[in-house]
């Protein structure tokens, strides 16, 4: 008889997701085009522009909507210059913190805490 599979890929363990109490959920989202592309991370914090209702990385200088982290971003996505890009979210879960990705390096996932935990988001320190 055949073998099945002779080698199978592993499985590695990123750290982002903090634990199994709280059951992760996931969604799909737009992301707003940027001015120049980029490769947004599995783990980056994003929140809705107001106007548009379209996702963008959270930035705190902002004062238009995405200033608040609403969700986290569930696998790594470019977005280019030329239009929009529909990626998948954690809506809900636990999450370990120190994973979380912020654009402002002074803008820790601390920081969001008590605005994510009213969407359903949970931190965590993994050791």
């Amino acid at each position: 008889m055949a073998e099945l599979a002779s080698t199978m890929t592993g499985v590695t363990y990123d750290e982002l997701i903090g634990g199994t109490a709280i059951t992760p959920m996931t969604a799909n989202v737009t992301i707003a085009k940027l001015t120049a592309a980029t490769e947004l991370k599995r783990g980056t914090l994003l929140g809705v522009v107001t106007t548009s209702g379209k996702y963008a990385i959270v930035d705190s200088t902002v004062s238009t909507g995405e200033q608040v982290a609403s969700v986290v971003l569930a696998r790594d996505v470019v977005v280019g210059t030329a239009g929009d890009v529909v990626a998948t979210v954690y809506t809900r879960g636990l999450f370990n913190r120190s994973k979380l990705i912020v654009k402002q390096s002074a803008d820790n996932a601390t920081k969001h805490e008590a605005e994510l935990r009213s969407v359903g988001i949970y931190l965590t320190d993994v050791h």
